[in-house]
């Protein structure tokens, strides 16, 4: 029996581009081998579960292309690997050192189980590959793949520069095709981003439907009559749906929502913080820094006086929460079912993919007991995003408004006077890129206009050499925008790092200039930045 109700699951897993070839170690790697081992992987697992359980359902999933670099870096996978048994040789450590208390044995036994069938999925099921493991589980309808802009700048600070827009879009379209086999048809925008016009600019590159914050959607010229409960269609033939408010609380709020739940574990408690140096080994220390290992023994508790985490009572919980979820979104769509015309409720529940797992270790199991529920539900199904673009029940145009979400709701946390140094460089960036271009046109049309068709003597090698300074110039300008930088920044969260990131890919194309400009420039700089700053190989097509 068709229900009325379709929950929309829509996870998007993006991290900033961190690749530091010349080192053995990197603390920022960090960051991407925690959002695998402890987002990614447990999301291929519970969706293999659901699966073979035969549980009906699909997770929307957005990958943004900066992550789609990582996820397809030889190198970063192959240190992931060696992560993931640094991690198995760490728990090792542990059973010998609680041999005898058995209340944090069960926590180390219960890590140790997890690591050995972490290791056997990437190993033995994703073959050390994850791109290959999401295709698949597209193929078999348990995820629908959707993307995100580039590097994940923040739109709406762009405006004045259609072209970088259309760059980044360039770059999207081009990953995710390259990734998937397919173009993207929906879209997930950096900080849910939007100014009037940007969809028209989406549909040049044949995207279908995006997403914004709730007012975003509720506050569109004319006010939807569905709210943000069915798709809207903007001016230029895309559809947009707007947050569901909500759901939304029940998971992101810090007071009220479920991961602050004092049963679950403790993120802030890992054992990198308690173990002398000597014992954590070189691996877990990076510049003096201790680097998160991922072996947290305490659960929330409530209080300062930590008590030990209990795996199991905070397994049974997640189906607690799952079920209560569940039923909101009944309650939801039963409440809003008179009013819909006899059309079905579309209920948008987005949230970062890194939340589910890293931030709150228990959310992938959440998210399996979701699917579980709702499969015997008669009101709501966890549907892909594509059903109800096919079938939305407001056919008017409605135009959204400029927002985002994030504090204020308005693009504060992107452009305010903490980060508005970096637009003023950005624009340097872009006119440098422009002279180039402009002289590498030139020469190419000499090279044109030679009665042989191509440029003499020493003349013929340098437009090659310069491409590769512009190509590689863009690679830096598009990792500059990342919108990773200014919330750092703003957030005073590694905003030391975000800084130095910002200053030295602008640093790097001021360089990289500068040489161009020589009748023999010097490649040094360029050669290290094409092995460091490497993603994207296909760059120079899209400029």
């Amino acid at each position: 029996m068709a229900k009325p109700g379709r929950v929309h699951l829509l996870l998007h897993a993006h991290l900033p581009f961190v690749r530091e070839p010349s080192f053995d170690r990197f603390l920022e790697e960090n960051w991407f081998f925690e959002a695998m081992a402890e987002t990614y992987l447990p999301i291929i697992q519970m969706l293999n579960r659901l699966e073979e359980k035969g549980v009906p359902g699909t997770l929307n999933f957005s990958v943004s292309s900066a992550l789609l670099a990582m996820l397809t870096d030889k190198l970063l996978l192959t240190r992931f690997s060696a992560h993931l048994h640094k991690q198995l040789e760490l728990i090792e450590r542990e059973k010998v050192r609680f041999q005898g208390n058995s209340e944090l044995m069960e926590v180390v036994d219960f890590y140790y189980r997890r690591q050995l069938a972490l290791i056997n999925t990437w190993e033995r099921d994703c073959g050390c590959e994850i791109v290959p493991a999401l295709k698949r589980l597209e193929q078999i309808g348990k995820i629908n793949l959707l993307t995100c802009v580039g590097t994940h700048p923040f739109l709406p600070a762009y405006q004045n520069d259609i072209d970088a827009i259309r760059l980044q879009l360039k770059i999207t379209v081009r990953a995710f095709e390259d990734a998937f086999g397919k173009k993207p048809r929906g879209l997930w925008l950096p900080e849910c981003g939007y100014f009037e016009g940007l969809d028209a600019i989406l549909a040049e590159y044949g995207f279908k439907y995006f997403f914004l914050e709730t007012h975003g959607v509720l506050l569109a010229k004319p006010a939807p009559k569905y709210g943000v409960f069915s798709p809207i269609k903007t001016p230029a033939g895309l559809y947009c749906m707007g947050r569901e408010q909500s759901s939304s609380m029940e998971v992101w709020s810090r007071k009220t929502g479920y991961p602050g739940h004092p049963e679950y574990r403790e993120f802030f408690k890992d054992i990198a913080h308690e173990r002398e140096s000597e014992y954590l080994g070189d691996y877990f220390l990076a510049a003096g820094a201790h680097i998160e290992t991922g072996l947290k023994y305490y659960r929330i508790t409530g209080s300062e006086d930590k008590k030990i985490y209990r795996p199991w009572n905070a397994l049974r919980l997640v189906e607690d929460h799952a079920r209560l979820f569940v039923a909101n979104r009944e309650a939801t769509v039963s409440s809003l079912l008179p009013n819909m015309d006899g059309n079905k409720v579309s209920i948008l529940c987005p949230y970062d993919a890194e939340l589910f797992g890293h931030w709150w270790f228990e959310g992938p199991l959440f998210i399996e007991k979701m699917f579980e529920r709702a499969a015997s539900s008669s009101v709501v199904e966890m549907a892909s995003l594509e059903d109800s673009i096919r079938e939305p029940a407001d056919k008017d145009v409605h135009k959204p408004i400029f927002s985002s979400w994030g504090e204020g709701g308005f693009g504060e946390v992107w452009m305010n006077d903490e980060v508005a140094f970096q637009y003023p460089m950005f624009f340097r960036m872009r006119k440098m890129m422009d002279d180039l271009k402009s002289r590498i046109s030139k020469v190419a049309g000499k090279a044109s206009g030679n009665a042989h068709g191509v440029a003499r003597g020493k003349d013929c090698a340098k437009p090659a050499t310069m491409k590769r300074f512009l190509a590689q110039m863009a690679r830096e300008l598009v990792l500059f925008q990342a919108s990773d930088w200014a919330f750092m920044i703003h957030n005073n969260s590694a905003a030391d790092y975000a800084r130095s990131r910002l200053n030295g890919h602008y640093e790097n194309v001021c360089a990289l200039y500068k040489e161009t400009v020589k009748a023999n420039p010097d490649t040094k700089l360029l050669k290290k930045l094409e092995q460091k700053n490497n993603l994207f190989p296909f760059i120079a097509e899209c400029l």
